[in-house]
């Protein structure tokens, strides 16, 4: 047998195994895992050099694929699937792992420069500090529900414009004219 016949039967097989495993067959998962992890190991190892975070991810993916199994979609390609979901993982997670080093950076940055400033001035800090909260705070309770509500969502949680306006089922010139309105309130609230 030539390379390319065996590349198709294991494609082929792992695409029954796919199957087997969407009905609920344990033996079928347990062959796909036997059967691609290493090849899925090496392949997030040349995404990522961190065979830990490699080795996590991948036994997630295959944690929530046993765990999702009857509402996966049919895949020829289960390996290529596989990889990508993978690639977008460890990607999201070293994203999200700079984020993190970046802001206890930034964090770690604001705490030096409290620890040179004189006791009175770091005082006068956090008093202040502690009303513009105060102050935020009131300011936010004269909001319209909904105005707090879409305020939550873009800046406390992050949401893009569209996410907004998909999550509580407005336009998106809606949300943004509702935003927009409530961030000129508080800025006259609190005079910036």
């Amino acid at each position: 047998m030539d390379k390319k016949n065996i590349l198709d039967e294991q494609i082929s097989l792992h695409s029954l195994w796919w199957e087997a495993m969407c009905l609920g067959e344990k033996d079928a998962f347990l062959n796909l895992y036997k059967g691609l992890y290493r090849s899925l190991a090496g392949f997030g190892l040349r995404v990522c050099s961190d065979p830990e975070l490699v080795t996590d991810t991948l036994n997630q993916i295959f944690l929530e694929l046993w765990e999702k199994h009857g509402d996966l979609p049919r895949v020829e390609q289960v390996e290529s699937y596989l990889r990508t979901i993978l690639k977008r993982k460890i990607l999201k997670k070293i994203a999200h792992e700079q984020r993190l080093n970046k802001a206890i950076a930034i964090i770690g940055r604001e705490d030096e420069a409290l620890l040179e400033m004189p006791y009175e001035e770091l005082i006068v800090k956090i008093h202040s500090d502690e009303m513009v909260k105060a102050s935020l705070q009131a300011a936010l309770e004269k909001l319209t529900p909904q105005q707090r509500k879409l305020i939550q969502l873009r800046f406390y949680d992050g949401l893009s414009y569209e996410e907004v306006a998909k999550r509580t089922e407005l336009t998106v010139r809606t949300a943004y004219n509702t935003i927009y309105s409530a961030l000129k309130f508080l800025r006259t609230r609190l005079k910036f």
